[in-house]
């Protein structure tokens, strides 16, 4: 497989939630996106795993998770995540990891009890028809979450700004939808929103942060979409 969008600033990601303001972000996502989730049975497919952020959470559900990404080098330190975690907690059920562009596989796919999917759609082309195709993969009673950058917010503009000033950054690959946007897509069932980070990029403390965060004023940041299969 090519080079994918995501290989080069595989090594670098994660430094990002070691900064003041990624480690807030990821709190308040983190908050909102546990909430959301909660598939009817073990089986779970992860659409963009990354380095693994979530995928460390999945497995320590209890889920059986499906890893998919198209990045061999964000997967790679998914593995090394997980490998650890199963060295500390004996997990049994291993994770099955799948590099490849999910656009591609679409009709390899099993069925699901959920399908789980962070800070990916936003690089996958007609996410409307993609997902009413995973929808189908859903087993009745199962959810499927995804999360993406809210467009028309704050953080679609700091984004956008690091696009301009750096057209070689993956944000410039991105499209960036509304919460309007997102509630439109025909997959079958209506969604669910969910909606955090209502701070700014430019907030100066966690404290701040979180004390804009409990206002909820204005446009949020991310936005989380649920569809559950009756």
């Amino acid at each position: 497989m090519k080079e994918a969008l995501f290989d080069h600033v595989a090594a670098r990601y994660d430094s990002w939630y070691d900064t003041e303001l990624g480690s807030v972000s990821d709190q308040v996502e983190r908050h909102l996106v546990q909430s959301m989730f909660r598939a009817p049975g073990p089986k779970v497919l992860e659409i963009g795993c990354g380095t693994g952020q979530y995928t460390s959470w999945l497995v320590q559900e209890g889920y059986e998770v499906t890893a998919v990404d198209i990045s061999a080098e964000m997967m790679a330190l998914a593995q090394k995540k997980i490998a650890a975690l199963e060295e500390n907690t004996l997990k049994a059920d291993p994770v099955h990891w799948w590099h490849a562009d999910i656009t591609e596989i679409l009709d390899q796919l099993e069925t699901y009890d959920g399908i789980f999917s962070m800070t990916a759609f936003e690089f996958v082309a007609e996410p409307e028809k993609v997902l009413q195709k995973l929808f189908s993969r859903l087993k009745p009673g199962g959810c499927m979450l995804v999360g993406v950058i809210a467009g028309g917010s704050a953080w679609s503009e700091y984004y956008a700004e690091a696009a301009r000033s750096k057209p070689t950054s993956v944000f410039a690959r991105a499209a960036l939808y509304s919460k309007e946007e997102i509630a439109s897509w025909q997959i079958g069932v209506p969604a669910e929103i969910g909606e955090c980070l209502f701070f700014p990029p430019d907030v100066q403390t966690t404290s701040e942060a979180l004390a804009r965060e409990e206002k909820r004023e204005g446009n949020p940041g991310f936005v989380v979409a649920k569809w559950l299969k009756g």
